[in-house]
């Protein structure tokens, strides 16, 4: 039975490619180092590394091996993961992500759910768009995200659960000039700065053709921010215009600050929401539980579910 951790030792000599540091490494006298590696080669029944009085290097042979090792000691590491996380019931460290919308919508009362539920629990999450929270979770600094998944392909890296749709529209403030106006055409809209988040390449297409843009014409916006706390100043003290979701402009609605601008043939817009992970890997106590209970307070103020 292959020993894993003869395998380690390939590995860490294969990133050292020096007998005295990788010994270090693995808490190993330089010796048995290298009888663990002889040993290894002798059961594979090929040289993994050459020797020379310039130092070491891999074979051709060695290559396959360290790459095989590599993925084996990553599964064999979830598997201790996922056992000591069963065997203890622990909750750890969550490191998680979420996308503008999410994080100005159902994520605040969860989080405050999560933290009565755990007081003891490290909880770190990062606001951002898709794409920079794409390549912080390819780094594996984050655990998970949330957010609108438009632009999101799943792959045999990367898995995409789609779980609801955040409808929008265009809003403004209540004293704007077209409040309460019978609106007939797109560009009496579009005579005004639109703001928003960033918009997916699908959105601004959809939007374009609304707008009934020329082909030399390019869909603008007056201004592109990803915090929706600065997007409603902006748009409470202009008269530009909100293009945003319903849940996240809920309590300007609410509160008579802001209303919508509605026309006849409106476009549909929406924010597809979704949540992304590394593709095999196992979430921990807690992300399983946040996203349980997302799921549950997006059922409760009825979102349209995908």
């Amino acid at each position: 039975m292959m020993d894993l951790r003869k395998l380690r030792h390939a590995v860490v000599l294969s990133e050292e490619l020096n007998f005295a540091r990788a010994a270090q490494k693995v808490n190993l006298t330089q010796s048995a180092l290298s009888r663990s590696i002889q040993n290894l080669e002798e059961e594979l029944g090929g040289k993994l590394f050459d020797r020379t009085l310039h130092g070491v290097h891999i074979t051709p042979i060695g290559h396959q091996v360290i790459q095989r090792a590599k993925a084996l000691l990553l599964e064999a590491n979830n598997l201790r993961h996922e056992v000591h996380q069963m065997q203890h019931h622990e909750m750890g460290d969550v490191h998680f992500g979420v996308g503008p919308l999410p994080g100005s919508t159902f994520l605040p009362p969860v989080l405050a759910q999560l933290l009565n539920a755990f007081p003891k629990l490290r909880t770190e999450v990062t606001i951002n768009n898709w794409d920079t929270l794409l390549l912080q979770l390819m780094d594996e600094q984050i655990e998970f995200f949330i957010a609108d998944v438009h632009n999101i392909t799943p792959n045999n890296t990367i898995e995409v659960q789609r779980f609801a749709r955040q409808y929008g529209g265009f809003f403004c403030r209540r004293e704007h000039p077209l409040a309460g106006q019978d609106i007939s055409a797109a560009a009496q809209i579009f005579a005004y700065p639109l703001v928003s988040v960033r918009l997916p390449a699908e959105v601004k297409i959809a939007l374009h053709d609304f707008f009934k843009l020329s082909a030399q014409q390019t869909f603008d916006l007056a201004l592109t921010c990803d915090n929706p706390s600065l997007l409603h100043y902006v748009c409470l003290h202009s008269n530009s215009i909100l293009l945003s979701t319903h849940a996240v402009v809920r309590a300007e609605i609410e509160r008579g600050a802001m209303c919508e601008v509605r026309m006849p043939d409106q476009i549909e817009v929406y924010a597809e929401m979704g949540i992304v992970t590394l593709a095999g890997r196992s979430l921990s106590p807690a992300a399983t539980w946040l996203i349980d209970h997302i799921r549950q307070y997006i059922d409760s103020l009825a979102f349209t579910a995908q």
